[in-house]
């Protein structure tokens, strides 16, 4: 199977290299070493099976136009904000995917959604299906006005335990611990907790239950984080700021 990779940013670069060993990959990027430079560098007679967007937003006005001669291909992308209806406008009539995977493709622990185009058939359902349940869990949407909501919880929530890191390794150096053994610690803290919520079947409220002793050290630490519903608010505030700007970005583009 012939995939085109247009771009090689950082989720491309992570997507190809968990998916290379098992598809031929043609790039296209004018900033990456050993990469063509453009549509007009493939060889002659050259049309891939799949074309997988994954340039910016941004560009894809002045860059894409260009590959609407691809028209038998499936065409992927995994821009965030960009409806099928603008990719029809710079493609014309072609089957499109939508997909939002997250950074958690490099170790194969991606949580994606999808969404088709109706020009899609069932074996392109089944081609989207192959190729991202390779780097996790691929779940499809049938509305794709909710795909805003995938990017602001999973597109962008590795960014969000990232930050959660950074804070408990500086509450824990306020305590007295050193740099290094704070950050090796709640680094190793989430992916234990991680480890959990993917190996057992329990709830995360149930799980959170069983580690939390009435009148306990966890205790005493969730009388602060729970009060109010302040941390929960403070995620509903935080993820409807980012599908806001999901939106606004797609009425710019």
């Amino acid at each position: 199977m012939q995939i085109l990779v247009v771009g090689l940013g950082a989720m491309g670069s992570a997507l190809v290299k968990r998916l290379e060993p098992n598809y031929d990959f043609t790039i296209i990027d004018p900033f990456k070493e050993n990469c063509l430079e453009s549509v007009d560098a493939l060889p002659v007679g050259y049309f891939p099976d799949i074309v997988l967007i994954t340039i910016k937003p941004q560009t894809l006005a002045e860059i894409l136009p260009a590959y609407a001669k691809f028209s038998s291909a499936l065409f992927i992308s995994i821009a965030a904000g960009v409806t099928c209806k603008r990719y029809q406008e710079l493609l014309g009539d072609v089957r499109l995917s939508r997909v939002m995977p997250n950074l958690a493709v490099q170790v194969g622990e991606s949580a994606s959604a999808y969404v088709l185009n109706e020009n899609c058939t069932e074996a392109d359902d089944t081609l989207v299906n192959q190729l991202f349940s390779q780097v996790g869990i691929l779940k499809k949407l049938n509305d794709e006005r909710l795909f805003d909501a995938v990017t602001a919880l999973s597109g962008s929530g590795p960014a969000y335990v990232y930050y959660l890191c950074e804070a408990l390794s500086d509450a824990a150096q306020h305590l007295g611990l050193d740099a290094e053994f704070a950050d090796e610690f709640s680094r190793q803290t989430i992916i234990g907790a991680a480890a959990t919520l993917k190996e057992l079947p329990d709830s995360a409220a149930q799980l959170r239950a069983n580690v939390t002793s009435k009148g306990g050290t966890t205790q005493a630490a969730l009388n602060v984080l729970m009060v109010g519903d302040a941390l929960k608010i403070l995620f509903s505030k935080a993820l409807t700021a980012a599908r806001n700007r999901c939106q606004y970005l797609a009425r710019k583009l």
